[in-house]
Formats: C-alpha cells, sequence, structure tokens
C-alpha cells in the first residue's frame, strides 16, 4: 500500500486501484488536489481486510478497465462517502451507473486518449494475419518452414469495413486510406465532412458485410449492439473475410464466430477483447467464484478453442497499452479529479 499526503487545502480520501510501476511513478510526480492518495497494486477485489479498514472512508476512487470486480451496488456500498468514480478507460460499461446516479455519485471517463494507439494495433494484428507473420516466426522458431502456407494478401487494394467512426475508427480509415485500401464505414451518426475529406463511404451495415474484406470494430458495447456479429451477420459476409476486435468483446457472439471459422466463412480473426475475458485475464477471479454462471463457463470454453485455432490471434486486452496512451489516460484522470475538487464535473458519463 502506498501513500501520498498533500498538505493543506480540501481533506478528501482518493485510492487508487490497479497501479503498476509506470502509474505510480507518474502519479507520485503530479499534484492531486485531495488530502490523503492511496496508490494499491490490488485491483478492489484483492484487497485485504486490514487494507479496506484504511480505506473504506474513500471519496474518491481510481479503477481501471482490468478490474475484474464489476463495481455494482455491492461492491460501491462498501464506501459510504464515494463521491466520484474517475474509471482510467473510455469504456464504462464495468460501472453500475444507475445505482451511482441514484446515490449522487459522479462517474467520469477518459473519452479520448489513444485513438493513434489502438488504430495503430489494429493494423498491427491485420498486417500479422494478412501475411501470417506470427504462423511464420513460430514456424521458423521450430525449423519446420512451410513456405506455401505463408502466402498473404496485400491491404492496398482491398476493402476495409470500419463499425464505428469516433476518434479510434477515423484514424483507423485514415492509416487504412495511407495503405491504398477502399474504406466502407457505418455509424448510427455519420460525420459528413470526415467522409468527404477522407473519401470513405457510409454505407448500411448489410453492404458493409457484403463488400468488406476486412470487418473492424471501433463501437462502444451498447444494449442495441450486444453480439453485433452473430451467425446472421456472419451468414452476410463475404467469404474468407477477416475479423477484428479491438473494442468490447460483447460486440462479437464467440460461438457464432467460432462457427464462422470452422466453416470457413471467416478467413481469420483478431481479438483483442473477448467476452468475460476476466475470466482469462484474471486466473484468481476462477479460483475464487463460488458459481461461475453458465454463460462465463461457456464463452470461457469457446474463448479457449478460438485460442488454439492457427487463423486467430488472440491478445490480453492490450490495444491500448501504449506509454505515450497510459500517459495521457493519468493525465486525463487527474485532471477529471482536480476539476471536481474544483466544484466543476468534466467527462461526466452520467446521464
Amino acid at each position: 500500500m502506498l501513500y501520498k499526503k498533500k498538505e493543506g487545502g480540501i481533506t478528501m480520501k482518493t485510492v487508487f486501484f490497479d497501479v503498476d510501476q509506470i502509474t505510480k511513478e507518474y502519479l507520485q510526480k503530479q499534484s492531486i488536489c485531495t488530502g490523503d492518495v492511496v496508490m494499491l497494486e490490488e485491483s478492489m477485489e484483492n484487497i485485504s481486510e486490514e487494507q479496506y479498514e484504511k480505506i473504506k472512508d474513500a471519496q474518491i476512487i481510481s479503477v481501471f478497465v482490468h478490474t475484474a470486480l464489476k463495481m455494482t451496488r455491492e461492491t460501491l456500498d462498501k464506501y459510504a462517502h464515494l463521491k466520484l468514480i474517475a474509471t482510467r478507460s473510455t469504456g464504462f460499461d464495468h460501472i453500475d451507473l444507475n445505482y451511482c446516479k441514484s446515490r449522487g455519485i459522479e462517474v467520469v471517463n477518459v473519452p479520448k486518449y489513444g485513438e493513434a494507439t489502438v488504430a495503430e494495433f489494429t493494423f498491427g494484428v491485420l498486417l500479422s494475419l494478412a501475411r501470417h507473420i506470427i504462423q511464420a516466426r513460430t514456424d521458423m522458431k521450430n525449423n519446420y518452414v512451410r513456405m506455401n502456407e505463408y502466402i498473404g494478401f496485400d491491404l492496398y487494394g482491398h476493402t476495409i469495413g470500419i463499425i464505428g467512426t469516433g476518434a479510434i475508427g477515423r484514424h483507423v480509415a485514415k492509416l487504412a486510406r495511407g495503405f491504398g485500401m477502399e474504406v466502407l464505414a457505418y455509424d448510427l451518426y455519420p460525420n459528413e465532412e470526415f467522409q468527404r475529406i477522407y473519401n470513405i463511404h457510409y454505407v448500411g451495415l448489410d453492404e458493409l458485410y457484403a463488400k468488406s474484406d476486412v470487418v473492424t470494430l471501433h463501437a462502444p458495447a451498447t444494449k442495441d449492439n450486444y453480439h453485433l456479429l452473430d451467425d446472421e451477420a456472419f451468414k452476410k459476409m463475404k467469404e474468407g473475410v477477416i475479423i477484428i476486435n479491438t473494442a468490447r468483446g460483447s460486440l462479437v457472439d464467440p460461438e457464432a464466430l467460432y462457427r464462422a471459422l470452422v466453416n470457413g466463412k471467416v478467413k481469420a480473426a483478431a481479438l483483442d477483447v473477448l467476452e468475460n475475458e476476466d475470466f482469462i485475464i484474471h486466473d484468481d477471479i476462477i479460483l475464487k467464484s463460488q458459481d461461475i454462471p453458465m454463460d462465463y463457463a461457456m464463452n470461457t470454453i469457446i474463448n479457449a478453442r478460438l485460442m488454439q485455432m492457427k487463423n486467430v490471434l488472440i491478445t490480453p486486452h492490450i490495444g491500448f497499452n501504449s506509454i505515450d496512451a497510459v500517459h495521457r489516460i493519468l493525465h486525463t484522470t487527474l485532471e477529471n479529479i482536480n476539476h471536481f475538487c474544483a466544484g466543476t464535473v468534466q467527462n461526466s458519463v452520467i446521464k
């Protein structure tokens, strides 16, 4: 447990969970408006009873997107003095916003930090799949080279379909144009100026599915787009399409994707996010869980099957993870907290 105390000014206790070495070094160099600042290496669900007793009066909590424990009513009730949750992420589906609103707890996020970071990662995994880079490297290490299995394809001249043209999706489009790709896009709120400047084409989902050689997801997780890519969506796609998801795991039905990969409709997939990914990324959840929901168990089995497939590249939610992006996340998080201390709120996600 690492402490930092600011003398004078407003007296509030702020607790940062999931503090790694980079975060610790950055926070220790910054001015934080509150009184006591507690930095914990552990996630919320892993703290000891002794640690909890020292932070239960926290008024501000900052968590990371990888927090394994969802911030439900049961979790938040343990912090009776809580006034602000500052998530160090763009997504906030790990927080019970309705309960926060009922209790008057403000929730703020980091709406923009890594459009270039995630977009570059998207093309990193796309190139890996298009040119069989990881398979070729693995075969070289094992002294078993099979040149005929590494025949890839150029990105140039192929069509990429981008679902979601927020900051990240737009940057993906810019990079795609640089590679000489044709760009189709789908968004509930098309950006007409962006379409004109970068020569992209907004189309309906069915047309995007039918014409795209690559489909990449950059949309938020909502009730309306849960399992957006399901059996019906895959049926509408080109034979041999490549799927990329660096957004949210719930956008893809994992069983439907597995079926599409087995029958060849999907040629390859790169998944930086998985539905119920916590059960793979955080092994201690399985060890501690007394009653794992059936859908979680089934998703974990399917995810394990996907990881065994040579044409599927799975990474542990690292698309955001560059030193530049992490520093931008922390900078905005501290701005959010300091604004709150000053009596104003920025980047609120409470509607």
